[in-house]
């Protein structure tokens, strides 16, 4: 057999091979004579039909079967003699099996590209100082007080006791009644007073409001239209009369934004002290946020000094690898692409800008990688996965067996390649401390910019 191949481009190679007839002949006469034994020709006998018989009923079939099987056999073959790597099945551009002559093929499929990476060292990049979002550090404090809000029974003696429920009362009760025309029932009912979210009949919470607590252990009757904007809209219109048994209510209590609380948390023994601690990890989050937006830049400036097409077929495999994982997540909240107005067509062409450039940003990150002898070592990679075990509780060796078995430890190898490479840009590159600049239009100037229940959402 002898082969040669060709680059057509710089992401395109055609192979020609040529296998000698003396190669060909014996396995050809070998098919025609098995297809002998079995044939059923009339006027003779089965395994005695001539040869010259069978190459005239079953030559060309015969030549068409063998023809696909060198092809299969012989590509693998010529792809290890040259050292090539397909990123594609070949494509079958012309093939010739013809009696008493070599069998030639050519065919194309797709390589990754040959880079050379060029000035990616000394880049000038931004990076925008951290900040803290006074927002955030308040909703982690609200987040705390959640996290130790008691529910308890209400005083109804004594100097703090009161008569009329308030928000944030749950209310514990059983229901029969209709909405319309259906009935509905339900037992062990939690109602919060002031909480609409996820209400069994909407506007069920607002009717408890301000009802006597001396109610528990009885029965009460009411009448109410639900809010328009929160029912089903079969529901819509409908008057919901109910009756129901109040069995028990119990009060939510909201701990202080104090001293006390923050040694509640167990975190800090004054609130000034709980709130520095939160600001400086909301600051710690976004010093990481402003690294891997500065990352990205670097790699924006690197490939525009490095121009260069990728396979198509990475960025199809990238542009599906997306697809499934935004279908995944769909999935988990039980949706599909249809329900949110989209086909996985449309997904992909919205996907294929930032797949495109992800398998640019690879390619060049790996072909800089090669350059400067970057990797990974295996004790490296031991200590990242006893990190992640020690993390999730587990075993080391059993989450390394796991990590094995779905790919994911060829994965975690190629993040913390990937880590290295970048941390050696930044390391290269001029790095300059400067915030955002104000989006265009603003008042202050534009820089330049860097690159069956009666409710909707409830079961019943």
């Amino acid at each position: 057999m002898d082969s040669q191949i060709e680059q057509i481009s710089p992401v395109e190679c055609r192979v020609r091979v040529t296998v000698p007839w003396t190669e060909v002949n014996p396995r050809l006469t070998n098919k025609l004579r098995n297809l002998g034994r079995k044939a059923r020709v009339p006027g003779f006998r089965p395994g005695k039909v001539p040869p010259r018989v069978l190459d005239k009923m079953f030559g060309k079939s015969a030549r068409q079967e063998l023809a696909n099987e060198l092809f299969q056999e012989t590509f693998q073959t010529a792809m290890s003699t040259h050292e090539a790597n397909p990123l594609t099945q070949p494509v079958l551009e012309s093939s010739s099996l013809e009696k008493g002559q070599d069998f030639v093929y050519a065919a194309r499929f797709e390589i990754a590209p040959d880079i050379e990476p060029k000035d990616y060292k000394g880049v000038s990049v931004r990076r925008r100082p951290a900040i803290v979002d006074e927002d955030k550090v308040e909703a982690e404090l609200t987040k705390k007080q959640e996290e130790l809000i008691e529910i308890r029974p209400i005083e109804t003696e004594g100097d703090d006791a009161r008569t009329k429920t308030q928000d944030g009362d749950i209310w514990t009760l059983d229901l029969e009644g209709t909405i319309g025309d259906e009935r509905i029932s339900r037992k062990d009912l939690e109602i919060t007073v002031g909480k609409t979210d996820g209400e069994f009949v909407p506007g069920l919470a607002a009717a408890l409001a301000d009802l006597d607590l001396d109610l528990v252990g009885k029965t009460k009757e009411v009448e109410f239209t639900p809010p328009q904007d929160r029912v089903k809209p079969e529901f819509r219109d409908a008057v919901v009369k109910l009756t129901l048994a109040l069995r028990d209510v119990r009060e939510t209590v909201i701990p202080e934004l104090d001293d006390e609380f923050a040694r509640d948390t167990g975190e800090a023994e004054t609130l000034d002290e709980l709130k520095q601690q939160i600001r400086d990890k909301v600051r710690e989050e976004d010093a990481e946020v402003a690294e891997r937006e500065a990352r990205q830049r670097l790699v924006e400036a690197l490939l525009e000094r490095n121009e260069f097409d990728p396979a198509p077929s990475m960025v199809t495999r990238e542009v599906q690898a997306q697809v499934d994982m935004f279908k995944r997540q769909l999935a988990q909240q039980g949706l599909n692409l249809g329900q949110i107005g989209s086909s996985e067509g449309q997904m992909a062409e919205n996907m294929r800008p930032q797949a495109t450039f992800n398998v640019k940003a690879f390619l060049l990150l790996e072909a800089i990688r090669k350059a400067e002898g970057i990797d990974v070592t295996q004790e490296e990679i031991d200590a990242e996965i006893q990190t992640m075990a020690e993390a999730q509780g587990q075993n080391p060796a059993r989450l390394r067996a796991t990590m094995q078995g779905n790919n994911q430890l060829l994965l975690l190898q190629a993040q913390m390649r990937e880590e290295r490479i970048l941390d050696f840009l930044m390391e290269e590159a001029e790095v300059t401390e400067a915030p955002d600049p104000e989006p265009e239009g603003e008042e202050q100037g534009g820089g330049d910019g860097d690159s069956g229940d009666a409710s909707d959402d409830s079961d019943g």
